[in-house]
């Protein structure tokens, strides 16, 4: 695995938190990217983009061999709408760092590893990090006091 540079949305994001997450480059099969990874399939994760009735988008983060957990009135966004909402092709969706901050949910399961996998933004490419700064970069009410201050 070779490190990379992030797009520069989530570059910024990162650098603004000063965060340590690594950004690899990784191409392996489905199958076997836990394996190249060195880590359980629960901690690879993917973010989708859940569009509601009456309220803005929600970026729901969970692990990537399940289904999101749909509220009332809420669904999946398709490939078209999750690129057009966010400007991320919908597999490299990044949990933050997008142009518009979104509300943002953490499946509880996520929680219980020492490292887990996001999508980074590009194909290939996967962030390393940990549960609690996971949670922290994706704080809605935080970032949402800090970018409008």
């Amino acid at each position: 695995m070779r490190t990379m540079t992030p797009p520069l949305g989530l570059l910024e994001f990162l650098e603004r938190f000063g965060s340590n997450a690594k950004i690899y480059e990784l191409e392996a099969e489905v199958g076997q990217l836990s394996l190249s990874l060195g880590c359980r399939e629960e901690d690879i994760l993917t973010c989708s983009l859940l569009l509601r009735a009456d309220h803005a988008p929600r970026i729901a983060i969970h692990p990537w061999n399940q289904q999101p957990r749909l509220d009332a009135s809420e669904r999946r966004a398709n490939p078209m709408q999750a690129y057009l909402l966010t400007g991320y092709h919908a597999q490299w969706l990044p949990p933050f760092g997008l142009p518009h901050l979104l509300h943002t949910t953490l499946d509880p399961i996520c929680l219980d590893s020492p490292c887990l996998y996001v999508p980074a933004g590009v194909l290939h490419g996967w962030m390393a990090i940990t549960p609690d700064e996971l949670s922290k970069l994706t704080d809605f009410e935080r970032w949402s006091r800090e970018f409008a201050a």
